[in-house]
């Protein structure tokens, strides 16, 4: 079943273990979740009153979402 995630972050989780630190994807844009690679950079940018997807090239695109987008 397709499913849609929002992910309202653009950085990533930061979680210390022990005297290493892991960075946890929270953009949902990582090729190697559960860790962050720095996709979240291109989402740096975006207007946070709209809604978008990224393709698998890493393309942004605008869509009409049902859901309420955050204020900030």
């Amino acid at each position: 079943m397709a499913r849609v995630v929002l992910h309202e972050r653009n950085r990533p989780y930061v979680v210390k273990a022990g005297d290493k630190e892991l960075h946890l994807c929270a953009c949902g844009l990582s090729e190697n979740k559960p860790y962050c690679d720095g996709h979240h950079m291109k989402t740096v940018d975006e207007d946070k009153t709209k809604t978008y997807v990224y393709d698998h090239d890493g393309n942004r695109i605008e869509i009409q979402s049902f859901y309420d987008n955050p204020k900030e």
